[in-house]
């Protein structure tokens, strides 16, 4: 087994890679890493070379050329945001009173065959955030994978987990999901080809989530995890159950019918759907 790890998009990444061959699993894995660091330079809106940050200079004048991996990636966040009805949203700014565009689609244009993107005006701006780090898992698994790796577990500052295979003991990867407050275990999950993601909003410690259709912290709902196929999925539905609560429930499940979801209200309500924990 090996352990590697590197510090990207505000966060710290691990990898455990299950093998009897160590060489081979710490070459997979650190070209894992190195995607894991390309798609941060990709990616961050705080670097003004990084496609996102020319697109929030630059695209509100003119198209914007981009990486095919930003380019996939935008495709699938606005999607997303179709299927969550705008409470997963990747946009900043005040667009939504500017009255040019109804939905974050409209304020995004996207030419595939150029591989460029637009924004209506200058008062958009995009940030990706709330679905980096699964795509960074997603991306790197695809690496380890085609390289001839059969089990690992990585996770993105433990909100953001994808596993396959299984680990050391030949067991599947297992993990335990506790409430934001008392710490108490809400619910432990198995992970086979599946990502994790847990989203929080809790002002009191500092952890934050601001709904983008009101522009106010979420104060009634303190945590929603989500168990999908895709790391990157998982992460818009846990940031969107966080924003809708209850309500976002039934929408998951017509969305997602083979995933699982876990939400703590503020007054301690728990909801789960789907079958995965237990």
């Amino acid at each position: 087994m090996v352990l590697l790890a590197t510090y990207a998009m505000r966060t710290r990444f691990e990898l455990v890679l299950v093998c009897d061959d160590e060489t081979f699993l710490r070459a997979a894995g650190e070209e894992a890493l190195r995607e894991i660091a390309e798609l941060e330079r990709l990616l961050s809106r705080f670097r003004p070379d990084s496609d996102i940050g020319r697109i929030n200079s630059l695209a509100a004048s003119q198209p914007v050329r981009i990486d095919a991996r930003t380019f996939r990636l935008l495709q699938q966040a606005l999607l997303l945001s179709q299927a969550t009805e705008g409470a997963f949203d990747i946009t900043l700014g005040t667009w939504r009173r500017s009255g040019k565009a109804k939905s974050v689609a409209d304020a995004i244009l996207l030419d595939e065959a150029t591989m460029t993107v637009q924004l209506v005006d200058e008062s958009v701006q995009l940030d990706l955030g709330g679905i980096g780090k699964g795509y960074a898992l997603e991306k790197a698994a695809q690496i380890l994978r085609n390289a001839g790796v059969e089990s690992a577990f990585l996770h993105g500052g433990t909100s953001s987990v994808f596993a396959f295979g299984s680990n050391a003991d030949g067991e599947s990867w297992r993990v335990a999901i506790a409430h934001p407050i008392n710490g108490q275990v809400l619910a432990t999950v198995s992970l086979g080809d599946c990502g994790l993601s847990v989203s929080e909003s809790t002002p009191v410690e500092g952890r934050k989530t601001v709904d983008p259709l009101t522009g106010e912290t979420v104060q009634r709902n303190l945590l929603a995890a989500v168990v999908l196929p895709s790391p990157t999925d998982a992460e818009a539905w846990s940031t969107a159950l966080l924003v809708l609560g209850e309500k976002g429930l039934p929408l998951f499940e017509r969305h997602n019918p083979n995933g699982w979801a876990i939400l703590v209200d503020s007054e301690g309500k728990i909801c789960q759907v789907g079958k995965n924990a237990k």
